[in-house]
């Protein structure tokens, strides 16, 4: 590492250059390459013609995003960080997303309203070198502040009530957790260890005292089983950990809207479509919450069916990633209105060439649902994903890795499809509507927003 102001030498990339064990390296690296025509010809020749149906498309979306932002309190003290996290959600009722055409022209008025129907959560996060209230370090600040920012009313349907908190929703997907860990009760869950002693597990009641661990007698909380904690750093960046709270909460947030929907109007629910941003999968120490997601979903639209609604529509649209750079490869030689479902023979082949499969299938510890890439009729190409149709990957008699990727297991397909043709944009490459509007109302731009909230840290701080 330089010192500050020290320039570089313009040919310290000499030694790397001549070392021969650099240069073997690089021959035997093994990459994604282009593929040639021939071979986009026959990936092409694997999309289908999506099903034709009639379908009656949700009379709402809410579309969920977040972004995140770490401060320096001071430009002199750069390992001194408080960190913040904003997620949206953006509801969009479709009829009034129709009228916002005037004869060939947009309203901006009525797009403007449009725009205002959003609510936030923003969370401020203890980071590098910062302890808060009487906590005696920074893991310990990050795991208290958490559940306090869970348990809050600022979380709730009811401020007056906690058991609409997203705490409690955690509660409620963590009973569903399958094995050990699972309570089958929604208002007890269990850690898998207490994050002082290291024994557990230890059990957890929805409840707003606070409580201990039995082993050792160490403050315990229920956010402890989302495991953040356990990437924390006491005097370095924590972007690693507000970067994964993010994408928890970019999927906890939608689960909390359906739950409380589930309890208090869940015939509702055939009437919405929730759009994620990203794979519909958890990844890293929380990835567990995919088994409860599959369950929890299974449960809603087994509801749904018996009152003869349509099962609850949830889309992750992702804007980036392996499948996106692949999508790009072949786009050209792909026709229009086209459709395929990624399996994981076509994964290993063309997308993660040279990777081993894994166990039960591509995604068996992360993903809660299935990839697909389509092609609009006006050309546009989107990554998107469907929940899984089965509540485990293990249902007996059930061959997972083939029966995921069959159109027929997914009666929300077609209404997915209608959905994405009604709301794609120009706004950005390949982008619908709800995403782009979340995106706008939650990113924090690095000018002027980052540079605010930096500013914000340092007064507050007194620094």
């Amino acid at each position: 590492m330089p010192y500050p102001g020290e320039l570089a030498s313009k040919a310290a990339h000499a030694e790397i250059i001549r070392n021969p064990d650099v240069t073997a390296f690089l021959q035997e690296c093994n990459y994604l390459t282009p593929p040639s025509d021939e071979e986009c010809q026959a990936v092409a020749a694997r999309f289908v013609p999506p099903l034709s149906a009639q379908v009656r498309t949700p009379a709402f979306v809410i579309a969920v995003d977040g972004s995140n932002h770490e401060s320096s309190i001071d430009d002199k003290l750069p390992s001194t960080k408080i960190g913040y996290i904003k997620i949206g959600a953006v509801l969009i009722d479709l009829q009034q997303y129709g009228s916002l055409k005037v004869g060939k022209y947009v309203d901006p008025f009525r797009v403007a309203e449009l725009q205002n129907q959003a609510s936030a959560l923003a969370f401020s996060i203890p980071s590098a070198n910062i302890r808060w209230g009487n906590q005696p370090t920074v893991r310990e600040s990050l795991r208290a502040w958490i559940d306090q920012q869970f348990y809050g009313p600022r979380t709730r349907f009811n401020a007056a009530d906690p058991t609409t908190s997203l705490r409690s929703t955690l509660f409620h997907l963590a009973a569903r957790r399958p094995g050990g860990l699972g309570t089958g009760d929604p208002y007890r869950l269990k850690i898998h260890k207490c994050p002082q002693c290291g024994n557990g597990p230890v059990e957890l009641e929805d409840v707003p005292e606070q409580q201990y661990c039995p082993f050792c007698g160490a403050e315990v909380y229920p956010t402890d089983c989302l495991r953040v904690w356990e990437e924390a750093q006491e005097y370095q960046s924590n972007g690693v950990v507000m970067s994964r709270l993010m994408l928890i909460l970019e999927h906890l947030v939608p689960f909390h809207y359906m739950r409380f929907l589930f309890k208090t109007a869940p015939l509702a629910l055939s009437e919405m479509a929730f759009f994620v941003d990203g794979p519909l999968a958890i990844f890293g120490t929380a990835a567990w919450l995919h088994r409860s997601f599959m369950i929890f979903l299974q449960e809603v639209n087994r509801k749904l069916a018996k009152h003869g609604c349509h099962p609850l529509l949830m889309i992750g649209l992702q804007k980036t990633g392996q499948i996106v750079d692949h999508v790009s490869l072949i786009e050209r030689h792909v026709s229009n209105d086209r459709l395929l479902a990624v399996d994981d023979e076509y994964r290993y082949k063309y997308i993660l060439a040279g990777r081993e499969p894994s166990r039960g299938g591509f995604g068996f510890e992360t993903y809660y649902g299935q990839d697909l890439i389509y092609k609009t009729p006006t050309g546009r190409i989107f990554v998107f994903a469907l929940p899984y149709p089965y509540p485990s990957k293990d249902e007996p008699g059930v061959d997972f890795v083939e029966e995921k990727v069959q159109f027929g297991h997914y009666p929300q397909l077609p209404t997915a499809i209608a959905l994405i043709n009604q709301l794609e944009s120009d706004l950005y490459k390949n982008a619908v509507v709800p995403i782009a509007l979340a995106h706008r109302y939650t990113a924090i731009s690095l000018e002027p927003g980052g540079k605010v909230l930096d500013l914000l840290t340092r007064r507050a701080l007194n620094a």
